[in-house]
């Protein structure tokens, strides 16, 4: 017990999946435990026993900052990096390869401060990630003005940054949009082209079901890092090639 104690005590808890996926890019080996409880949301994460641990055990932290976990986060007394501006209403942030280019350096300096000794290594892996953003970034930017559909509502940095047009979402909230609704985005789907749906993989919709069986509307997954078990670049290396081949066919 006291041997795993003296491990945590010498690690930074990461807490949100996306923020982890960030940070273990830029972070020596050993240096981060993911707090997030697995399979969590990050809208509506809970403080667990477990999550509390870990949070305590720890030098500092690194939380995403969305309203969940910023809470569990804001009274512990030791170093912390929130990584979202307070009160932000739409977190996804991390969409965009663009705006985690900008955390990039954040996350180096906290980690040199609380490591000084792999300075070296945490700028090795930055410059590394940074690379690996830049080519994400390009892709990305070469799907401005295609259209989508998306399952979940958390393009909008995408389409700013982008200009990816989405058409419509099938989610509002934590619901899926209304009949009249899905009427009115069935209609505009008939004016386009080209379209293609972006999926959830961990979670299945009879909406989108429905769309491409009645439409034909291709699909591919799309994950969003809300519940992130690899490393950030590999996630949306595998998205963004999975949306180049799909609007290849």
């Amino acid at each position: 017990m006291s041997c795993t104690r003296r491990e945590s005590v010498s690690q930074v808890a990461v807490l949100g999946s996306p923020a982890y996926a960030v940070t273990s890019e830029i972070a020596a080996e050993g240096e981060i435990v993911n707090a997030t409880p697995l399979g969590s949301d990050p809208h509506y994460m809970e403080f667990t026993s477990s999550v509390a641990r870990v949070l305590e055990q720890s030098k500092a932290v690194i939380a995403l900052g969305a309203s969940a976990d910023r809470k569990m986060v804001s009274e512990l007394s030791k170093p912390k990096l929130f990584l979202l501006p307070e009160g932000l209403e739409d977190p996804h942030v991390w969409l965009s390869p663009k705006r985690v280019l900008a955390w990039v350096p954040q996350i180096q300096s906290f980690l040199d401060e609380q490591f000084p000794n792999t300075k070296n290594v945490h700028a090795q892996n930055a410059e590394k990630f940074m690379a690996a953003l830049q080519e994400l970034d390009a892709n990305f930017e070469k799907l401005r003005g295609y259209c989508f559909v998306t399952q979940h509502p958390a393009f909008t940095y995408v389409e700013q940054d982008y200009g990816w047009r989405v058409l419509g979402t099938l989610e509002v909230g934590e619901a899926e949009i209304s009949p009249k609704q899905l009427t009115a985005l069935m209609e505009a789907l008939k004016s386009e082209q080209n379209c293609l749906l972006l999926l959830n993989p961990y979670e299945p919709s009879k909406t989108a079901e429905m769309l491409s069986e009645q439409l034909g509307l291709p699909s591919v997954d799309f994950d969003i890092l809300e519940v992130a078990t690899r490393s950030y670049s590999s996630i949306m290396a595998e998205n963004i090639d999975g949306v180049l081949h799909a609007l290849r066919q």
